[in-house]
């Protein structure tokens, strides 16, 4: 099963959406957000769901637009939820303009879940990097510390483990938000990391996407489709309301899935994909969120 976490512009908010397939979402909920947050500036944007390996569901979340802090929740059924709370990652530093969307994934090197985001350090206009801490239980963090820094501005970073190894996915934030900019768009490289926390990164893609997408998730189908692509990656149009769908075999050559091949939420921005273990599928269809 796919969980499909995003927010809409209409609403910030938690939504979540579910597939067997991993191409045709369906609302759960009956539409209705999944959580509204208490805290902070009261907007759940970008929200991110990992779940951990005794079962238990870590959101995380974009406060606000010039927020130094992340919102996290957690729940064992996706409906009651606890621990809410704001995650100081950058209140430490502040000149941070901003912490954007909060992603995280389990680095087995360190054996330690690390959260990864995007931050502007500094007076002036934004020129973000990639900053990264770790934690093994989401009470207790490292030190943030620069993550990604390839030398110009990038946001959006998503790591997936491949089976093979990690690859992540940001968006390069050069450029205008113009039809016929050079830039914004998707981009991915390897990741790699050592026991003692430090991590180093392969070379840099050229641009997978469309200009003018963001918020990219990557993801893997349980059945190569039509034996033409296995990895699934979605990214958020984000002047014109519409998401791009690639897919390929090796996550090297990419092609653009017409949008009659997959069914999405009407309305959602910046989604994020959880495939969802076997063994914790069962209890979730009893609760019936999903219908």
């Amino acid at each position: 099963m796919y969980l499909l976490s995003y927010f809409k512009e209409s609403a910030e908010q938690f939504f979540l959406a579910g597939s067997m397939d991993g191409l045709h979402y369906t609302e759960w909920n009956g539409g209705l957000p999944l959580h509204i947050s208490g805290i902070g500036t009261g907007r759940i944007r970008d929200p991110f769901l990992l779940i951990d390996s005794r079962g238990r569901y870590h959101l995380l979340w974009t406060d606000g637009w010039n927020s130094r802090s992340i919102g996290y929740a957690s729940s064992l059924d996706l409906k009651q939820w606890e621990n809410e709370q704001l995650i100081p990652l950058m209140e430490h530093l502040p000149e941070t303009q901003n912490v954007w969307a909060p992603e995280a994934y389990y680095d087995s090197a360190c054996e330690a879940y690390r959260i990864v985001w995007s931050s502007t350090i500094g007076a002036g206009p934004r020129n973000h990097r990639i900053w990264s801490v770790t934690t093994k239980d989401f009470v207790s963090f490292s030190p943030a510390e620069l993550f990604f820094d390839p030398g110009y501005n990038v946001i959006d970073a998503s790591i997936a483990d491949t089976g093979s190894g990690y690859l992540m996915l940001f968006k390069d934030e050069r450029g205008s938000n113009v039809q016929g900019t050079e830039y914004k768009a998707i981009r991915s490289c390897p990741v790699y990391s050592t026991s003692d926390g430090t991590v180093t990164f392969g070379p840099i893609s050229e641009l997978l996407t469309p200009a003018l997408t963001e918020g990219p998730t990557l993801y893997e189908l349980s059945v190569s489709h039509a034996s033409s692509y296995r990895w699934i990656m979605l990214a958020d149009g984000f002047q014109d309301a519409s998401y791009t769908v690639m897919g390929s075999a090796d996550l090297e050559h990419w092609q653009q899935i017409p949008a009659a091949e997959i069914t999405l939420p009407p309305g959602l921005r910046h989604a994020s994909v959880l495939r969802l273990p076997e063994r914790f599928v069962q209890s979730l269809e009893k609760e019936g969120i999903h219908k």
